[in-house]
Order: structure tokens, then sequence, then C-alpha cells
């Protein structure tokens, strides 16, 4: 329920409404049934992830798994992050739908030295065709290249 929750509310803040903390959802929350709406499959999950950290994909070809697409002046950050991503097998958990076509799930790699801690993803449905919303977005790339590898080894990927 927890993720559930957390797309909700992130889902609002996305969208421009600012949501009071006695807000209740039509589902997820404590006193609510848990939603039952779409929700992609571990397999569609990974094949976004994968494109979002493919190296050889620039950042504007990556509009097709990311809503809003990236900013102009967000290419050079995610192609750079996208460098220096230390490719792994993906491990997806708690996918969970929540209210209006969102779900939420959980992405790690495989525990190694140094490995980026698991985190939250926020997708969307949109005709059938799932996407990650650019916050999210940009939050697993910091993720996954901020937490990788030694910091002194990472070149500095700014904006």
């Amino acid at each position: 329920m927890k993720i559930a929750v957390a797309v909700m509310l992130l889902a609002a803040s996305l969208a421009g409404i600012t949501a009071p903390a006695t807000a209740h959802a039509d589902c997820g929350d404590p006193d609510q049934p848990a939603c039952t709406g779409p929700v992609p499959t571990v397999d569609q999950v990974a094949a976004i992830m994968d494109r979002l950290t493919d190296p050889n994909v620039p950042a504007p070809d990556k509009s097709d798994i990311v809503t809003p697409a990236f900013a102009d002046n967000e290419f050079r950050k995610v192609d750079c992050m996208a460098q220096h991503h230390l490719s792994a097998p993906w491990i997806i958990t708690d996918i969970q739908s929540a209210p209006n076509n969102f779900a939420g799930a959980t992405v790690a790699v495989p525990p190694r030295w140094r490995s980026p801690r698991p985190g939250p993803i926020v997708l969307v449905d949109q005709g059938g065709h799932w996407m990650m919303t650019h916050r999210s977005a940009m939050a697993t790339l910091d993720n996954f290249y901020n937490d990788a590898i030694p910091l002194r080894a990472l070149p500095w990927c700014w904006m």
C-alpha cells in the first residue's frame, strides 16, 4: 500500500495539484480498498529501465518511455548519466496500481559493492503504452548514477 499512496501523491504533484495531507484517494489509502487498475508487467518495466539507461539511445529518443519528454537543457545530463550506468539485470518488485492510470514499482540491481539503493518509480498508462514519469526518470538516473560507482571516479554530469 505504501507505494500506491506514494504514487498517488506523486501523480497529484505532477498534475500540478496540491493535495492537503487529509486528502483521501479512491483506492490505496489505509481506509480505502486496494487499487485494482492496470499495472505493467515486469518485462515492460525492465524494457523501460533498459531504454532509460541505454547509452546508445540519445536522450531525445527516450521520449517514447518518459512523459513529459526530457527537455533540451536536460539532454546532456541524461546522456552523461546513461554513459556511466553500470548495467545489470533489474530486480523489479512491488508493482502496484494507483489511481488515474498510474502504477508504482520498486527497481533495484543485484547486490554488489557500491550497489545503488532500490528505488521507487512511477509509471503511467497512456493508451496501453506504459511510460515512466519525467520526475521518476530523473530521480532514477540520479540514484543509479550517484550510487553505482565511487564518486572520485565519476565525471560531473550537468545540464
